[in-house]
């Protein structure tokens, strides 16, 4: 049998590059400029996106947001999946689910920071150059 598990956290902070979430319970934050990608699964998602200077349909479930400063909040108590893929990432999201973060660090290009990251709680660390799945899940704290 599984042990029980508790809502998990992300938090990313300047981040450059790709963090894809699919998860149950919400995201919020801000990007300087970039796109975000929101699939749905149910009517019941509240999806809030402002700032963008274009949107569109992907498909039936599937909307993208562009632009700059753009701001955002996602939440929904089934799975939905967001991309977010830019620059300056500011996140927090708190859930169940899982993902990965890919960032834009490449010395020989000349960026050697691209943002950092906390998952469930730990200490920051640099967004991993490489895409690197993650758990957003916790597990439950001893009484």
């Amino acid at each position: 049998m599984r042990a029980p598990v508790d809502d998990g956290t992300l938090s990313v902070r300047d981040g450059k590059g790709i963090v894809v979430l699919r998860m149950k319970g919400g995201v919020i934050g801000r990007l300087a400029r970039g796109r975000i990608t929101v699939t749905e699964n149910s009517d019941t998602a509240t999806v809030v996106i402002r700032g963008e200077d274009r949107s569109g349909d992907v498909n039936e479930k599937t909307t993208f947001y562009a632009g700059t400063n753009i701001r955002f909040r996602i939440a929904d108590d089934r799975r939905f999946t967001v991309r977010i893929d830019g620059n300056k990432i500011n996140l927090s999201a708190v859930g169940r689910g899982n993902g990965f973060l890919d960032g834009r660090g490449n010395p020989e290009q000349g960026v050697f920071f691209d943002g950092s990251y906390s998952l469930n709680g730990e200490e920051y660390q640099s967004i991993p150059d490489f895409r690197q799945p993650f758990e957003l899940a916790a597990s439950p704290s001893s009484p």
